[in-house]
């Protein structure tokens, strides 16, 4: 784990008269249990701190404490506010909020994806973190606070959701002896899954209906995608889109799962998941970034052409590998 750079951006944020903590659009449960475990941590301890969602919470985690004070913009930015990004990849991955952080002269980047390129006057990146929540929990040591039981909860989520419970081969001991810290201040392990993958508001089964009627396969049947445009997400009523992707990837045979969804600016993003192939790769070559077998990126519109530009893109990865077998 990255000591000295925890501890040098422990001695910037101990000396912080203001702070602001932003994580990426589309948030989550890394992002946003970062962002509260956190905040409320530096909260407890008297600090100054605007916790910032710049899609706001999805349904999913509303049960975390803390959301009720997460905002979704931010004010003016004095030259001494410290601005802490969690989760992001890019400084891109803040969406409209980058043209009012990007020429801070003050931005901490804390971070696990292998893809950042370290934006940041500081960073604090490790790829070989299961997620950001494990970094912040190595943040809070170096700032000598203590763990309450929310802050545990948070970070907990975090680690829980970006190991897919603990399944993807991100889990190492190093995580698990991280969620071990967390159990012992008191959180329940069943409770968290429960409320994140067994309790959905009535909108998001519907949504996870409509999606699944527009599956679609390809590349022999390696290659599977979902397309979401911006009426679809109207008429079910929600924009939370969290763990769809898992459906075409959990379909035998599917190497490569994309799922697009329009905005209402009318971009595309695209959610890319794979069982060997490095996605990330593919999600760099659009202005993107992620992991290896997680990752995203933001086309422009139409939903039709982004939809023929990846699913292209995305072949062609598939084709390369299949002739490297």
């Amino acid at each position: 784990m990255k000591g000295e750079e925890a501890r040098t951006i422990a001695g910037i944020v101990l000396k912080a008269s203001e702070l602001v903590l932003l994580c990426h659009v589309d948030p989550d449960g890394d992002a946003i249990g970062s962002l509260l475990g956190l905040g409320l941590a530096l909260k407890a301890a008297g600090r100054r701190v605007s916790m910032v969602s710049p899609d706001g919470i999805p349904p999913s985690y509303a049960f975390l404490p803390g959301v009720d004070e997460v905002e979704r913009t931010i004010g003016e930015l004095g030259d001494a506010t410290v601005v802490i990004v969690l989760d992001c990849g890019d400084l891109d991955r803040v969406g409209a909020l980058r043209e009012k952080v990007a020429g801070h002269p003050l931005i901490l980047n804390i971070d696990h994806h292998p893809t950042n390129g370290g934006f940041g006057r500081y960073n604090l990146v490790d790829p070989q973190a299961a997620a950001t929540a494990e970094l912040v929990l190595l943040l809070l040591d170096y700032l000598e606070l203590p763990l309450s039981l929310p802050v545990a909860i948070c970070l907990y989520t975090g680690l829980h959701t970006d190991t897919g419970g603990f399944r993807y081969e991100n889990t190492s001991p190093q995580v698990h002896r991280a969620a071990e810290r967390l159990l012992k201040v008191g959180v329940k392990p069943w409770e968290i899954a429960d409320f994140v993958y067994d309790t959905k508001p009535l909108a998001q089964v519907l949504l996870i209906k409509e999606a699944l009627s527009r599956l679609k396969l390809g590349c022999a049947g390696r290659l599977a995608w979902i397309s979401l445009p911006r009426s679809v997400l109207r008429d079910c009523g929600t924009d939370d889109t969290s763990g769809l992707i898992n459906y075409p990837r959990m379909i035998a045979g599917v190497e490569v799962a994309l799922l697009f969804k329009e905005t209402e600016e009318g971009t595309v993003r695209v959610g890319l998941r794979s069982r060997h192939v490095d996605v990330s790769r593919l999600a760099l070559r659009f202005g993107g970034g992620g992991h290896a077998r997680a990752a995203g990126c933001t086309l422009a519109g139409p939903l039709e052409k982004a939809e023929e530009i990846m699913i292209k893109a995305a072949e062609q990865v598939l084709e390369e590998e299949l002739a490297g077998e």
